[in-house]
């Protein structure tokens, strides 16, 4: 994606297409933080500058239950746009 304004659906590392509405929520969620950036499912969010602070605002912006738990153990994991998307995807 390059330049465009609407987002690309990500995908599960795995190949498996992520629920499009988490996808689109994560999309968002870094935009507003970032401003627009390329994304795709493998860019890397140490390479878009979201350290282990920044990570936490962007999960504390799309938890929708503000008592949401984050396991640190899981967050270790998130490297990528799609671990982020997986990760989020599976509080529901």
């Amino acid at each position: 994606m390059t330049g465009s304004s609407t987002p690309q659906p990500l995908l599960h590392p795995a190949g498996h297409a992520a629920l499009p509405a988490v996808s689109d929520r994560v999309h968002a969620a870094i935009t507003r933080r970032l401003g627009e950036q390329p994304l795709t499912p493998d860019t890397e969010l140490a390479a878009l500058g979201i350290d282990s602070l920044l990570l936490l605002r962007i999960l504390g912006d799309l938890a929708v239950d503000p008592t949401q738990e984050i396991d640190p153990y899981q967050l270790a994991d998130v490297v990528t746009v799609a671990d982020l998307v997986a990760f989020v995807a599976s509080w529901n």
